[in-house]
C-alpha cells in the first residue's frame, strides 16, 4: 500500500489568495505541493479540523519569487486532512497548485 495520496487540485483563482477547502481523503502526516511559477509572494498552508471548519495557519511559508520560478517542497502537516493553500499577494492570473499527503 502507498504511503501517498492522489495529486489533488488546490487553484487559487485569478485576483485571489486563496484556494479553496482541498479534502486529502485521509489524515497525513506531511504534504507534498508542487508550485507553480506565481506573482512574488509566501506560500502557506492552512488547515481545519474538519470540512467546513474553521481554518488555521500551519507553520512558516515557502517564499517564491516572480518570473519562471517553479519548485516542489514538502510541509510537515502533523496530521490534518482539510486544507487551503493561501498566498500572501493576489495572483494575476489562475493558479494550479497541485498536492498530496503522505505518511513516514
Amino acid at each position: 500500500m502507498s504511503i501517498y495520496g492522489e495529486w489533488l487540485a488546490a487553484t487559487i483563482e485569478s485576483d485571489g489568495t486563496s484556494s479553496g477547502q482541498v479534502d486529502l481523503g485521509k489524515v497525513y502526516d506531511f504534504l507534498d505541493i508542487q508550485i507553480p511559477t506565481m506573482t512574488a509572494c509566501t506560500i502557506k498552508l492552512t488547515v481545519a479540523e474538519k470540512l467546513g471548519g474553521t481554518y488555521r495557519d500551519l507553520g512558516d511559508g515557502v517564499t517564491t519569487d516572480s518570473g519562471t520560478f517553479d519548485r516542489a517542497d514538502a510541509f510537515k502537516l502533523g496530521g490534518y486532512q482539510y486544507i487551503k493553500v493561501v498566498a500572501s499577494k493576489t495572483q494575476a492570473a489562475q493558479r494550479l497548485i497541485r498536492v498530496r499527503g503522505g505518511r513516514y
